[in-house]
């Protein structure tokens, strides 16, 4: 009977650990399912399955903008395998090298310059993540069995708007605690613009922002969209558009600059500010407008990328838009002050002052 009793016991235990093992067994195959990937919600609104953070090792960046963010918020920069080229073609390269010492050894060859994609070459880059801006990218990146995360909304068009957002999915995709880093830099760069904006419109500089002026076709940006964004930064610094009743950008002739004469001009692609001072453009004669006269023609700065967009940067863009504008109020002195100050706390770079002449001294005029 004993025997009989024991048996039974022993049924009853083993039973018991099986029941506890496949129990343990199921939770662990549920658990593994939920950390083989993540919801995140990318700039568009759209829902996007992840990696987890551990399981992205390799990353590339088809739109060039965001290249100057990411290359700040990454946690190692040897995960980004791939790069559009165009993310350099609007950066300066000394200060690449001191930023991103290793960004020309970057394949970009999967993208075209009219952002087609060579598929084969993209997948042999092996992404755990692609990165993309709008539906122009999109297309050409559907159906290719990787994560695409897109950073750009139509709704965004202030571009310390757009550059928060981008900090803050980053933050999210890389879950890394540093979602205050821009907001933190624009609120210490409105703080200071706010001492320098005038008092009343009489007082505000006019000026004109020329997007991109390439064989004899003249852009200008107007009202700030998804691709032009002088409105926004001449807002912050207190400055009159005078291409304001244009929404986005749009080309006009040098009648219609002559209306406006500008008091300065502002340029970010093509012919550099140097010839506009030289009025050496063939078909554009300059010398009728107050900027020209008055030598304000000035080259939009570049670092880790055109402060023209919005990138890692732009908070800088306003204190250097008011530096020109109201000089009496905030000096060139004091801008490069803040502007190596920023790049101490933000990139803990100490930049020479032969950076800041190559940045800042473009044009040749002060």
């Amino acid at each position: 009977m004993k025997k009989q009793i024991i048996i039974l016991l022993a049924i009853i235990v083993l039973g018991c650990v099986f029941v506890g093992c496949s129990k343990q067994s199921v939770e662990n195959d549920v658990n593994n399912k939920e950390v083989k990937e993540r919801v995140i919600q990318d700039i568009s609104g759209e829902d996007v399955k992840i990696p987890p953070v551990k399981d992205i090792k390799r990353v590339v960046i088809v739109a060039p903008p965001i290249t100057s963010v990411v290359i700040k918020l990454i946690p190692d920069q040897k995960m980004i395998v791939g790069l559009n080229e165009k993310a350099f073609i609007q950066s300066d390269d000394g200060i690449m090298e001191k930023v991103f010492p290793k960004y020309k050894n970057i394949d970009t060859k999967f993208v075209g310059e009219d952002f087609s994609i060579n598929k084969e070459s993209l997948l042999a880059l092996k992404p755990d993540i692609i990165l993309y801006y709008g539906e122009a990218q999109k297309k050409n990146l559907e159906n290719i069995g990787v994560p695409i995360i897109n950073f750009f909304s139509p709704k965004l068009t202030d571009p310390k708007d757009v550059t928060i957002a981008w900090n803050n999915l980053l933050c999210e995709i890389f879950d890394i605690e540093k979602k205050s880093l821009l907001s933190d830099e624009w609120q210490h760069s409105e703080k200071l613009s706010k001492k320098i904006l005038p008092q009343s419109n009489l007082e505000k500089v006019k000026a004109l922002w020329i997007f991109r002026n390439v064989k004899g076709k003249l852009m200008v940006a107007g009202k700030s969209s998804f691709d032009a964004y002088a409105e926004s930064y001449f807002e912050k610094a207190g400055i009159i558009n005078v291409a304001n009743e244009i929404q986005g950008t749009a080309e006009v002739n040098m009648e219609q600059i002559q209306a406006w004469n500008p008091d300065m001009i502002f340029v970010f692609q093509g012919v550099p500010a140097g010839a506009y001072l030289k009025n050496n453009i063939e078909g554009q004669d300059w010398s009728m407008i107050k900027a020209f006269q008055e030598k304000k023609i000035y080259d939009i700065p570049k670092t880790t990328y055109s402060w023209a967009a919005p990138c890692m940067d732009s908070p800088l863009m306003p204190l250097w838009l008011g530096s020109k504008a109201y000089p009496e109020k905030f000096t060139n002195e004091d801008f490069i002050k803040e502007f190596k100050d920023y790049y101490t706390r933000v990139y803990s770079i100490s930049l020479t002052d032969q950076d800041i002449k190559a940045i800042l001294g473009l044009s040749g005029n002060k």
